[in-house]
């Protein structure tokens, strides 16, 4: 098969139009991380001032997991490493996608954090009336439940921060990761089976966004989370299906539309959860 360098081999450069597009063609779902690293960065600092980890404040269950490494070390240290790995990642993200804009001449930095923060309120506008349409027709087989209500306490900026930040990691850890790995396992598998790359592509992507919503609707119960500490929920097969249901809608937001869309779509409804914009 022909590749697309072989068609130029006798020229200088491909022209400019398609170098750019041959540029920004990913075949796979983990497209954009420095940006998307870079647009979840708010949501990381509202996490570190809403002050998980230190006396008297929990941990969400996906920065626990993704930090488990560094829990000898002490709750104080455990912040500390956290605080330094998301400083270094930072400047990485930075000078990694400055050089590509300079490559592809693309947006900067300010346009695309202000149409990642839109497409991540219109996400969240979606997500609600969705998620609740799927718990009624759900009901009948898994049971009731009932969403919004705000929290017990009442809204505050730390909780505020915390669930949002905690919106981020997840994101990091079942979209980014669980999917990304899972989608290039799939793809191989099924390319080795002999399937075509077309079908190899879409079977993939089925398989790592149902595979990913059911960790990630698992990862919020206690029998998931008991070696990270106390915490996580009982099982209830409603709260699992609607879990599971807002899995694949964040699988399908992350592949359409990267991970900043994705992590800020799952912020800002949180966020509505917590303050009770939601109907019940």
């Amino acid at each position: 098969m022909t590749s697309y360098e072989d068609e130029y081999d006798d020229e200088e450069d491909p022209p400019v139009s398609q170098a750019k597009v041959l540029s920004l063609r990913v075949d796979g779902p983990a497209r954009g991380v420095s940006f998307g690293f870079l647009a979840m960065l708010p949501l990381f600092v509202a996490y570190e001032l809403a002050g998980p980890g230190e006396p008297g404040h929990p941990r969400a269950v996906a920065e626990a997991m993704l930090f488990s490494p560094f829990t000898r070390l002490g709750a104080p240290d455990v912040v500390l490493a956290r605080r330094l790995i998301l400083a270094v990642l930072t400047i990485a993200a930075l000078v990694s996608f400055y050089l590509q804009v300079r490559r592809e001449h693309g947006a900067a930095l300010g346009p695309r954090f202000a149409r990642t923060l839109i497409e991540g309120a219109l996400g969240s506008l979606v997500l609600g009336p969705v998620l609740f349409a799927a718990a009624e027709v759900a009901s009948p087989y898994v049971g009731a439940m009932t969403l919004g209500g705000g929290s017990a306490g009442g809204p505050t900026a730390d909780r505020a921060g915390f669930v949002m930040g905690g919106a981020a990691y997840e994101e990091v850890i079942f979209r980014l990761g669980a999917l990304s790995v899972l989608w290039l396992l799939s793809k191989q598998f099924l390319t080795w089976l002999g399937a075509v790359p077309g079908a190899a592509r879409l079977g993939a992507v089925t398989v790592a966004s149902i595979g990913s919503a059911l960790l990630f609707a698992g990862f919020h119960l206690e029998a998931f989370t008991g070696w990270l500490g106390p915490g996580g929920e009982p099982y209830d097969a409603a709260v699992f299906t609607w879990r599971a249901t807002a899995g694949i809608l964040l699988a399908a937001l992350f592949l359409w539309r990267g991970l900043g869309v994705a992590a800020w779509s799952h912020a800002f409804f949180n966020l509505a959860l917590l303050v009770g914009a939601l109907p019940r």
